[in-house]
């Protein structure tokens, strides 16, 4: 096997620099993992014909709740004490075709060595905070237009070719800022998975804390150069009041958001809230958020997570949308990693994306080898965050995206299909010769937008 250059990058910081107020995100890396508490819940598949409730009546298990236009249901079991007897049974059934733990899952942000003082300081000086430029319809950050990953990926070359127009990107994460003026003329009502009311990422916070977020976060921020981003809400405010944390993982829906749109301007975006603002949910949740993206007929469905849990029964939900004609693309995790139990980037019928840097080199906090296959810039990428600022973040949580959009902007200038996918990884840049180590191991390369657009029908 290939071995991966010495480098391991991990983690969740935060630096600020004058993005109109804006907190610049210098490495906010998303991995969901296991909680420690275990599962909720049992998801079931039934075969052809069988009654739920006559499988409920045989274990003594109860109904909590169905993935809408399919057989999968998830059920609990009064009394459960967590051992392995009742989900034998249920895997015993003949009248279950699939039954598994609905394992609960949370959005880690991985902590990150110091990073070193002058190369932060020497990309915040990339970044000009201040100046505005028209773009779609609203004024948004020249930063984030201009920004140099769009370059690379030759997606500002494209501009007059394809827009991403008559074209919708669904993404699977933790909501959105629904009025952060770049995003609000492209954003569809979208689905909320976890209160059942809107997508909002700002919608399940406490008054006092979004009160805080609203009014004196962005002056409290531009006062302190790196803080981490799961402190304490008291510490980070020193509000003196110690009863609230700050949501480690609020902003992250607004930035996959951001990217998409960048990319794709003129594509609708469609999200589905799954994950709360602590980065909370179940294997079930995010089961039930890939059947919504296809039961919405979307044209791509982003993933921008990533977990070690394997999940038959969330395959087979992304083998219908694919089927459906839906393209899913994820992230491929930031463990600096050649796994390739990494889900759901590592499923056959997913792009799996791994995270380069402005040089074309693996950034060091990216997985590798199965899993990737394609990689986009994912260092440094300027995006939006809640409360109207943008923010430069970290990890192939946002390499996604920009695949993402790459593939509306194929889907809105051809006839969509599954050779969009196709061609995002068949005309992406090899980059093995600036990766020692890693031949064969970066997926088709880095993608090229200007190249795939290229391709006749």
């Amino acid at each position: 096997m290939a071995r991966r250059p010495n480098e391991r990058g991990k983690g969740i910081m935060v630096m600020r620099v004058r993005l109109l107020g804006a907190v610049c995100l210098l490495a906010l890396i998303l991995t969901i993992t296991r909680a420690q508490s275990g599962g909720q819940g049992y998801i079931v598949t039934l075969k052809n014909g069988r009654s739920i409730g006559a499988l409920n009546k045989a274990h003594d298990t109860k109904t909590v709740g169905q993935i809408a236009n399919t057989a999968t249901y998830l059920i609990q079991a009064d009394g459960d004490d967590g051992s392995a007897t009742v989900l034998n049974n249920l895997q015993n059934d003949s009248g279950v075709d699939v039954a598994e733990k609905n394992h609960r899952l949370r959005l880690r942000s991985r902590d990150q060595a110091a990073l070193d003082p002058a190369l932060a300081q020497q990309m915040a000086e990339l970044l000009d905070g201040h100046t505005l430029t028209a773009f779609y319809g609203t004024n948004v950050l020249k930063a984030y237009v201009d920004q140099p990953a769009l370059n690379i990926t030759h997606v500002s070359d494209v501009r007059s070719v394809s827009t991403g127009a008559g074209t919708r990107v669904a993404y699977i994460d933790t909501g959105v800022d629904f009025d952060h003026p770049a995003l609000r003329p492209w954003l569809d009502p979208g689905v909320d998975l976890v209160f059942g009311r809107s997508a909002s990422e700002l919608d399940g916070l406490s008054q006092q804390m979004a009160e805080l977020l609203d009014q004196q976060m962005a002056e409290l921020l531009d006062n302190r150069f790196v803080f981490a981003l799961n402190q304490a809400m008291a510490e980070l405010l020193d509000s003196g009041n110690g009863s609230n944390t700050f949501p480690s993982e609020l902003g992250h829906g607004t930035l996959v958001a951001g990217i998409i749109h960048v990319v794709a301007p003129a594509a609708r975006i469609v999200p589905i809230k799954a994950f709360d603002a602590y980065g909370n949910t179940t294997m079930f949740t995010i089961i039930e958020a890939v059947q919504q993206a296809r039961d919405l007929n979307v044209d791509v469905l982003n993933m921008s997570f990533s977990t070690n849990q394997n999940s038959e029964t969330l395959r087979r939900a992304i083998v219908s949308a694919h089927a459906a004609g839906v393209t899913v693309v994820a992230s491929a995790g930031n463990d600096s990693s050649a796994s390739k139990d990494w889900y759901p980037a590592s499923y056959p019928t997913v792009i799996g994306v791994g995270a380069t840097d402005f040089a074309d080199r693996l950034a060091s906090f990216s997985n590798y080898g199965q899993s990737v296959s394609v990689t986009a810039p994912g260092a440094y990428v300027v995006s939006t965050v809640p409360g109207g600022r943008y923010a430069a973040a970290w990890g192939t949580s946002f390499s996604a995206p920009m695949v993402s959009g790459a593939v509306a902007l194929l889907a809105s200038a051809r006839a969509h299909g599954h050779s969009d996918s196709a061609l995002v990884r068949t005309t992406a840049d090899n980059i093995d010769n600036l990766n020692p180590g890693l031949q064969g191991m970066l997926g088709m390369g880095r993608i090229n937008a200007q190249q795939a657009l290229k391709v006749k029908n």
